[in-house]
C-alpha cells in the first residue's frame, strides 16, 4: 500500500517553529543534562532530560528510539530529520499539563527515508491550524516513524514508546492530561505493531483513519469496546485486510457493513456534528455499537488512492474537534 505522497496547503500562515534536536545513538536517550532513570523494562539507563519549556512558542523535539527487538534499518535514527518528533504547539507552557496526541503513519514505500514522509507534516499542519484558530486547546503532538522493510510498525509497542515520551515531557517541565492515538492506512490491520496493540496503552480515545481491516483492526476495536474506550473509525475506501481479498484496491464502493457487522457495529442515526466531507450513500455510513463507545463513519473523499490520502486531514480535524474541542473538558 503506498504512503502519502502529496502535500496539503492550508489558508493560514504559521509562525516559524523553534526546534530542539535530540541526537543520540542510544535508543533510550534524549539531550541535555544526564539523569539516571529506569527505562520501561525497569533497568537503569542514562536518560538525558531536555531543557524545560519556559515559553509558549511552538517547539519541535526530535529523538531517537527503537523497539528492543527491531533493527536499525527499520528504525534508522542517525538522521535527526528522520527521527520521532514531539511538537509542542503554541500555548504550551512550563508547569502545565496537556493532552498528548500520537499519530501513526501508514505504509511507506520500501526503504523510503522517514525524513521524506508527508504524514507528519500534514498532521502537524492540521493540529497547528486548530490550535491557532482556538478550536482546540494547545496540545502535544507525537509523530513516531519507521522505515518499511517488509512489515508495518515492526515490534512497535506503544506502551514502551509512550514511557519514553513521558520521560521527555516530564523533563520539559510539562504534564500529561490524557493520551489520544490515531493512525492511518497500514497503522492497523496489516500486521506488525502500531494500532494493532493500542488497547494495551489504555488511551483516552483512538482513531482509525482508512486503516486496513484485517485481524489486528478487528481485535483492537473489540478490545477497545470491552474497555469502553471511545473509538472513532473513519473510512473512505477499502485498502487491504479484508478476506477474501478484494479485486479492486482503494475501492470506493466497498460495503463496510461486511466488516462493521463483525465488530459489533450496527447502522445508526448519524451524529449532529459530521466531518467536512460528505457521507457515502451506504447503509453503514454511520454505525455504532450497543454501548455507543465506538462510532464508524464512511466518508466520500473521492475515488481511489487520492481518496485514501485526502481522508487524513478530514478525519484528524474531526477527531480533534470531537475529543479535544476547546472548553469541552
Amino acid at each position: 500500500m503506498s504512503y502519502l505522497l502529496w502535500s496539503v496547503c492550508f489558508p493560514c500562515c504559521f509562525r516559524a517553529e523553534r526546534r530542539i534536536t535530540a541526537i543520540d545513538s542510544d535508543a533510550s536517550s534524549i539531550p541535555t543534562s544526564l539523569n539516571r532513570q529506569p527505562d520501561s523494562a525497569g533497568s537503569g539507563v542514562p536518560v538525558r532530560v531536555p531543557t524545560p519549556a519556559v515559553n509558549s512558542e511552538e517547539r519541535t523535539i526530535t529523538f531517537a528510539w527503537k523497539p528492543a527487538n527491531a533493527s536499525a534499518r527499520e528504525y534508522p535514527m542517525s538522521d535527526p530529520e528522520g527521527q520521532h518528533r514531539i511538537l509542542l504547539t503554541r500555548g504550551v507552557e512550563n508547569g502545565n499539563a496537556y493532552a498528548v496526541v500520537v499519530a501513526l503513519h501508514g505504509q511507506p514505500r520500501r526503504g523510503q527515508a522517514p525524513r521524506s514522509y508527508v504524514f507528519p507534516r500534514v498532521v502537524s499542519e492540521v493540529t497547528r491550524e486548530l490550535v491557532q484558530s482556538e478550536q482546540i486547546e494547545p496540545l502535544i503532538l507525537v509523530t513516531p516513524v519507521f522505515r518499511f522493510e517488509g512489515e508495518n510498525w515492526p515490534n512497535f509497542e506503544l506502551v514502551d514508546f509512550m514511557a519514553q515520551v513521558r520521560r521527555i515531557i516530564s523533563g520539559l517541565g510539562l504534564g500529561i492530561k490524557g493520551t489520544y492515538v490515531v493512525g492511518h492506512s497500514g497503522a492497523a490491520g496489516c500486521g506488525g505493531g502500531g494500532l494493532n496493540r493500542v488497547s494495551s496503552a489504555s488511551p483516552n480515545a483512538v482513531g482509525f483513519f482508512d486503516t486496513c481491516v484485517g485481524a489486528g483492526f478487528v481485535q483492537q476495536v473489540l478490545a477497545l469496546a470491552k474497555q469502553r474506550i471511545p473509538t472513532l473509525i473513519i473510512h473512505s475506501v477499502e485498502t487491504a485486510g479484508f478476506q477474501p481479498r478484494q479485486p479492486i484496491e482503494y475501492d470506493a464502493n466497498f460495503d463496510f457493513g461486511k466488516v462493521y457487522s463483525n465488530i459489533g457495529l450496527r447502522p445508526a442515526t448519524c451524529p449532529a456534528r459530521l466531518p467536512e466531507a460528505p457521507l457515502r450513500q451506504l447503509t453503514f455510513r454511520c454505525a455504532t455499537n450497543n454501548s455507543g463507545t465506538t462510532l464508524a463513519l464512511v466518508l466520500d473523499t473521492g475515488q481511489g488512492e487520492k481518496a485514501h490520502e485526502a481522508l487524513v486531514p478530514v478525519a484528524l480535524r474531526y477527531f480533534l474537534r470531537e475529543y479535544l474541542r476547546k472548553g469541552s473538558r
